[in-house]
């Protein structure tokens, strides 16, 4: 992977005209990557717009605002071809709509925050732009080590603002044959992390998928089928909505992004074939450690750029 990731950058820098159009090379490599990017990010269980983000702004020199939409494209991509299905089975439409509406809102801003970045300061935007990501990275690695995410989560209060909510929607549980009943709690919390999730996806064109589902798993003690799966619904609708603002500002490049989401889309479809054959928690191992390198890369990166 990493030698795929230097080959896009001497083939972008090899192109003196700076048209990405000109290389097919950099069409297959940047295919090729993601393909790996997506394989490992399905059986990991997180979403691919993470590490994309974080290997290309990391190792490649191309521009930002390219790489942080085609993220948000990519995250889109992968999320849209099951919020359908999902609607019809285990998601829960009422914490979907709970959720959507912040992180909608947030990932619009952080996505207009992001450009005025890069555009009115420049080399400094583009530094704070790396340096960020690069400890939200690190961070994000950190969390794969620590925090566990339950099955079915068993709690004996629920606050008074979220009962009033009336957010439960039982669903019917095909591995054990009966319909799964559960209680929700710290809708309000839930509502606040997904406001600062939704700028940051937005700003750093990540996506979501290594925070929603956490955070309705393990701060509303939703069942983990249903934190997926509404999960899955919550980013397809937020960052649809997040992208226009990097497509009116001229940010997607078909040549660039064409691959990169394609080869993220069949990498996962791949992925989600063999995992049933592979220990995922080995597959997690690389992940974070792919994820605090890439990190501490893009702190080095940022530092370096602001010196």
């Amino acid at each position: 992977m990493l030698f795929l990731v230097l080959s896009a950058v001497n083939i972008v820098r090899s192109n003196e005209n700076g048209s990405l159009a000109s290389s097919a090379s950099f069409f297959f490599s940047v295919f090729t990557l993601c393909f790996f990017i997506g394989l490992i990010a399905i059986i990991a269980g997180t979403g691919g717009g993470v590490l994309f983000t974080s290997l290309f702004l990391g190792f490649t020199s191309v521009h930002p605002d390219i790489i942080r939409a085609t993220g948000l494209l990519a995250a889109i991509a992968g999320t849209r071809i099951g919020a359908r299905t999902y609607l019809r089975s285990i998601a829960n439409i009422r914490i979907a709509l709970l959720l959507g509406l912040p992180y909608t809102l947030f990932a619009v801003l952080g996505a207009f925050f992001g450009l005025y970045l890069t555009k009115h300061f420049g080399t400094f935007g583009i530094a704070l732009i790396k340096l960020l990501l690069g400890f939200i990275v690190v961070g994000i690695g950190m969390a794969y080590i620590f925090v566990k995410r339950s099955e079915y989560p068993s709690i004996t209060a629920v606050d008074s603002f979220t009962q009033k909510l009336g957010l439960e929607v039982p669903y019917f549980e095909q591995s054990i044959g009966k319909v799964v009943n559960y209680k929700l709690r710290h809708a309000w919390v839930a509502i606040l992390l997904c406001c600062g999730v939704g700028f940051i996806s937005g700003t750093f064109g990540l996506g979501a998928g290594w925070a929603i589902g956490p955070i309705i798993n393990l701060i509303m003690s939703a069942p983990l089928k249903v934190a997926t799966t509404t999960s899955a619904v919550i980013i397809s609708i937020g960052d649809t909505a997040a992208i226009f603002p990097y497509f009116m500002s001229g940010s997607i490049i078909p040549i660039f992004a064409v691959p990169a989401v394609t080869g993220l889309m069949v990498g996962a479809r791949v992925g989600s074939s063999v995992a049933v054959r592979i220990k995922a928690r080995y597959i997690r191992y690389i992940l974070v450690l792919i994820l605090i390198f890439a990190g501490v890369r893009l702190i080095w990166v940022g530092l370096w750029m602001m010196v």
